[in-house]
């Protein structure tokens, strides 16, 4: 007779397993995939130890348990997220949103809170993936008009769904490369996460990054910087006169950014994650003595 199966055997099972294979958080990880399959909040699984889990639910958990061992990244296989509050539905057509994003999302939404007087606010966020910052800062700020563009087609669907489930009439989506073209107005902010680890450190990322994110959305192909002269070179002509613009930037770039920035004319900021790591980019236009 086949053992029956109980929350408590299955999460001190599911630890054990996902330790072999090296993979982060064993115990939560096992208990978020069961709380997924029961359809229940994690919280429920301890007062159900006792519980069984039925055949059918235990073949979609083994289906759950088989792609995390192969290093698939968690949320892709939940199909959601949560970020800054929000939860956003995930797929390999997008970078999952990284908690150190919700710090780029949280500057933008309270440096423009604080300057409610201005009248006429347009955000644009480019590279908007599964749209987790331009969602949320529209949430945040529904008198702003906020802009999200992406060169893929799948991560714009992605991020339209996701808008979407916020019912937000202030939030719109584009298909634009931005290497070759730009929009043809002005915002009065920018923000963006670009990508931006160097094609040569490919071969040092997770295997859940390198393996299963879209490599479009990680790297340039390049030295990691290609997006940020991109954007120097642009932002003149897109961003408004006293306009300025916030951008994620990658460990050990914060020097080459500056630089970039400064000799097109802006003047820079930079702002450090929780870890003391340098991690958005501030500038603003330099102002023209007449």
């Amino acid at each position: 007779m086949e053992k029956m199966w109980t929350i408590i055997d299955l999460i001190q099972w599911g630890k054990s397993y996902f330790e072999e294979k090296g993979v982060d958080s064993p115990r939560l990880t096992m208990e978020l995939f069961i709380a997924n399959v029961l359809k229940k909040p994690r919280i429920q699984l301890y007062t159900q130890f006792d519980r069984p889990l039925s055949e059918n639910e235990l073949t979609t958990l083994r289906a759950m348990i088989k792609r995390r061992a192969s290093r698939e990244p968690l949320q892709y296989i939940l199909g959601e997220t949560e970020f800054y509050g929000l939860t956003f539905a995930v797929s390999p057509a997008a970078l999952i949103p990284r908690p150190e994003t919700e710090l780029l999302a949280e500057y933008v939404i309270k440096r423009l809170q604080k300057n409610a007087a201005v009248a006429e606010r347009s955000i644009l966020d480019i590279g908007t993936g599964t749209g987790c910052i331009a969602i949320t800062i529209a949430k945040h700020l529904p008198d702003a008009l906020v802009y999200g563009l992406d060169v893929s087609e799948e991560a714009l669907a992605l991020a339209r769904s996701n808008g979407e489930r916020y019912a937000l009439s202030n939030l719109r989506f584009g298909n634009i490369n931005i290497l070759e073209s730009q929009p043809k107005r002005r915002f009065s902010v920018i923000v963006a996460n670009p990508p931006y680890i160097a094609s040569g450190d490919m071969e040092e990322l997770e295997p859940e990054v390198r393996a299963f994110e879209p490599h479009l959305a990680l790297t340039d192909g390049a030295d990691g910087l290609r997006f940020y002269r991109r954007f120097a070179e642009i932002f003149p002509a897109i961003l408004a006169e006293d306009g300025w613009f916030a951008l994620e930037i990658g460990f050990g770039q914060a020097e080459a950014i500056e630089k970039i920035f400064r000799r097109a004319g802006y003047n820079v900021e930079i702002v450090n994650d929780f870890s003391g790591v340098p991690r958005i980019c501030i500038g603003v236009a330099q102002k023209q003595e007449h």
